[in-house]
């Protein structure tokens, strides 16, 4: 009777050690995850973008609206004007689709395809 009271009690000091073990090691790792986020300050940061000196050029093509909605989001005109003058359509479609499949730009296939042209005529080798 004696000795299953003593191992009763071993296995219930064993339990609450087990949980207090366990329960340090789970608040040991919360304060290692938290205590960068809790110790920084918590500041907005707001950037004024400059005034843009370059603006698109003007075109009857489809593109030219496109450009000035959804390029204009990421970049100024300056990216197009600093493309080699060369550069034909095959060259500005890779440039679009880098733009929309690695950066995200939001266009549908049909509108990178205008964007494309619209480039190609007003910035590329295409261009009169």
């Amino acid at each position: 009777m004696q000795n299953q009271t003593m191992v009763t009690k071993n296995i219930k000091n064993f339990q609450a050690r087990s949980s207090r073990l366990v329960f340090v090691k789970a608040s040991l790792v919360s304060a290692l995850l938290v205590s960068p986020w809790v110790s920084a300050p918590l500041i907005a940061k707001t950037f004024d973008q400059p005034a843009d000196s370059v603006q698109w050029r003007a075109s009857e093509f489809a593109g030219y609206s496109l450009a000035l909605q959804k390029c204009t989001t990421c970049h100024s005109a300056h990216y197009a004007e600093y493309q080699p003058p060369s550069a034909g359509a095959a060259y500005w479609k890779a440039q679009v689709l880098r733009m929309k499949n690695v950066f995200k730009a939001p266009l549908t296939d049909e509108e990178a395809q205008t964007v494309v042209e619209y480039l190609s005529q007003n910035y590329g080798s295409a261009r009169k």
